[in-house]
């Protein structure tokens, strides 16, 4: 009967102050069981009870929420880290077989071409490279057709070991190639011989330079640079006559000059001035002569009229000594319209060295011809 009355005296009250201890699982039997029991027949402890509990069931599905979470972020960030790494490989992969493996197409501007000569046996020699130091040609190939060879290769990186060693010096190619039943021969787009001649790398330089208007400064600026003309003549002041023909250039240099420097320039620099810009007619120059030079010569005119006589001459000499048949142009601008022209002009023009122009070409002051 005590034991009865005992299980019957929880209160709502009691209950509430017994429900956290209950939800934490800290009470004893008897207890347990007597809240329990009370909790059955009150609604409103019940719901208490459950108001209670509910808050930690939601934060424990919410802790295991948020660690799946956490396990995902973290799987996926190494599968992301993995897929960066692997496209990084491949790419430094693809380069490196690019670089040391396929190679890339050779610039002809970047071909260097030394030692070329005919030979006796009317072969043509030559050492092939590429300026690149870094760079060697492999895959060499040839091609003819119609009496013209060409040459192709690729531009292969070398390795480090390989650019500090020996074959570092090892990287030209030498080359022989039979001249006969051949009109020109090509290295990666490179001219090197055609129609007997050897074609300079300077000549194919020259040429880029070439411009059809004498009144566009930048152009003519190109040409000098090329010319190298202010390395030789310590200096250089440039004027132009372009209000009516003849269109005339005139170049005045600044220190003292031998008249007969002069005259080589002639040949070498002022052709090459007046036939590389089309709608020049003159080219006219000024100086003051060094002292005790025994000469009182202080300019000259190169025209193309001038000009085109004397490679006239030059030509019909050329072609009897040495049984050739060079064409004799009848416009000296003509020398410019292929590597072929320009490379005769300068050929005839250093076989003529000791050629003096003489007086039609000079006059003995800066106001007055002879």
């Amino acid at each position: 009967m005590e034991a009865r009355v005992m299980k019957n005296e929880l209160t709502c009250g009691v209950v509430r102050d017994l429900l956290p201890s209950y939800v934490e699982n800290l009470l004893g039997e008897e207890s347990k069981e007597a809240v329990d029991r009370h909790l059955a027949g009150c609604p409103e402890c019940t719901a208490r009870k459950e108001a209670m509990t509910a808050p930690a069931g939601q934060a424990e599905e919410t802790a295991k929420e948020v660690d799946f979470l956490k396990g995902v972020k973290k799987r996926s960030g190494k599968r992301v880290a993995l897929a960066v790494l692997c496209t990084v490989v491949v790419l430094v992969g693809a380069f490196l077989v690019k670089e040391f493996v396929i190679g890339r197409a050779v610039d002809p501007e970047s071909i260097s071409i030394q030692c070329a000569e005919v030979d006796e046996q009317g072969s043509l020699t030559f050492l092939a490279d590429t300026y690149w130091g870094a760079y060697e040609l492999r895959g060499l190939r040839s091609t003819e057709e119609d009496g013209i060879i060409r040459y192709t290769a690729r531009e292969v990186r070398m390795n480090a070991f390989q650019f500090m060693g020996e074959e570092a010096y090892r990287k030209q190619i030498p080359l022989t190639v039979s001249l006969k039943n051949v009109t020109e021969v090509w290295f990666c787009g490179r001219l090197v011989w055609q129609e007997g001649l050897i074609i300079h790398p300077d000549t194919l330089r020259m040429l880029e330079t070439k411009t059809p208007y004498c009144g566009d400064p930048a152009a003519l600026g190109r040409i000098m640079d090329a010319l190298q003309l202010q390395e030789f003549t310590g200096g250089h002041t440039v004027s132009l006559q372009t209000r009516e023909r003849p269109y005339v250039l005139t170049l005045k240099f600044e220190k003292r000059i031998s008249p007969f420097i002069i005259w080589d320039w002639t040949e070498c620099y002022f052709f090459q001035i007046l036939v590389l810009v089309d709608n020049l007619d003159e080219v006219v120059y000024a100086f003051d002569p060094e002292r005790d030079s025994g000469k009182t010569v202080t300019g000259g005119r190169v025209t193309v009229e001038y000009a085109t006589e004397v490679m006239a001459k030059l030509t019909e000499s050329h072609n009897l000594r040495y049984g050739t048949d060079w064409p004799i142009h009848e416009n000296f601008k003509e020398y410019a319209e292929s590597p072929l022209e320009y490379q005769r002009m300068i050929t005839l023009l250093e076989e003529s060295c000791s050629y003096k122009q003489g007086y039609p070409l000079i006059w003995s002051d800066s106001s007055g011809r002879s």
